[in-house]
């Protein structure tokens, strides 16, 4: 074949050669004037000019983190700065302080919700306290009135005595009373929660006023008494006072009040309760 044959192209081809040349000329003359087409703008600066103070101001704010003694109670607001304080947490803390509140620990401190946890643990070993003062008055009150208050022994008092008692009306005596004369007396002041309708009985206030004398309770003796007198008792039920008869009629009176621990609708817990309340012989 010869070499001249490889550039010799019939109409149709040199038609399409004539085209891509041209394409290719009008994309470089494109390219190369399309500068002169584009619009310059000039940047307008003012928006960061208007920005300047903002940005100083944040660079003029200096977070100081200095620790030093003081009393809560007085430091200024510079010193609440200086140990880091933000300008928002000042007036958090001025707010509660303008209430006369006073600061005498590290509890009474930390009630102010601009006293963070990480902040308190930092200025910790730095902080004083004014003396309370008061505190002295109070307990020298409190011993006053202790010495005004009879004291009432609670397992013999009747319903007049009890009514003495600050705190103790008509309804709660009845309540009480009743409650004891079904136990057999009281062993403790948290019984006082097993009786019915003494839900709001300060019993702190009465604890005060009054004294439980454990010598006289009085027990049942289980090897003489009947079902429906041991049913009567508030710790026990119908069929634990049966079961406890049937064991007495079964294996013989009662050696020691720990042989009903063997009856198996006698547990420890109860048996906690009720041992208190019984003997084996007169």
């Amino acid at each position: 074949m010869s070499f001249k044959k490889y550039f010799e192209f019939n109409k149709k081809e040199r038609n399409g050669i004539f085209l891509l040349l041209f394409i290719l000329l009008i994309t470089i003359v494109y390219y190369n004037s399309m500068h002169l087409f584009v619009v310059k703008t000039k940047t307008d600066f003012l928006n960061f000019k208007d920005l300047m103070p903002k940005l100083e101001s944040v660079e003029d704010h200096k977070v100081y983190d200095s620790l030093f003694v003081f009393n809560p109670n007085t430091l200024n607001d510079e010193g609440w700065v200086l140990l880091g304080f933000s300008s928002k947490q000042l007036s958090i803390f001025r707010n509660y302080q303008s209430r006369g509140v006073v600061f005498y620990t590290k509890v009474d401190l930390q009630k102010c919700y601009a006293i963070t946890d990480d902040f308190m643990l930092k200025i910790s070993d730095y902080l004083i306290f004014p003396i309370r003062k008061i505190q002295k008055k109070k307990a020298e009150q409190v011993v006053v009135k202790k010495k005004e208050f009879k004291i009432i022994e609670l397992n013999t008092s009747d319903s007049i005595l009890l009514i003495s008692v600050s705190g103790i009306g008509p309804f709660y005596a009845k309540q009480i009373i009743k409650y004891r004369n079904d136990l057999g007396g009281f062993l403790s002041y948290s019984q006082f929660s097993e009786i019915w309708g003494l839900e709001k009985l300060d019993l702190n206030k009465i604890k005060l006023q009054t004294i439980i004398d454990t010598n006289l309770i009085r027990k049942i003796n289980l090897n003489n008494i009947d079902v429906k007198t041991l049913w009567n008792h508030p710790y026990l039920n119908y069929k634990q006072a049966k079961a406890i008869i049937n064991y007495r009629a079964q294996h013989g009176s009662f050696k020691v009040i720990k042989d009903i621990r063997k009856i198996v609708l006698i547990d420890s817990i109860l048996f906690r309760k009720i041992a208190p309340y019984l003997k084996i012989h007169d």
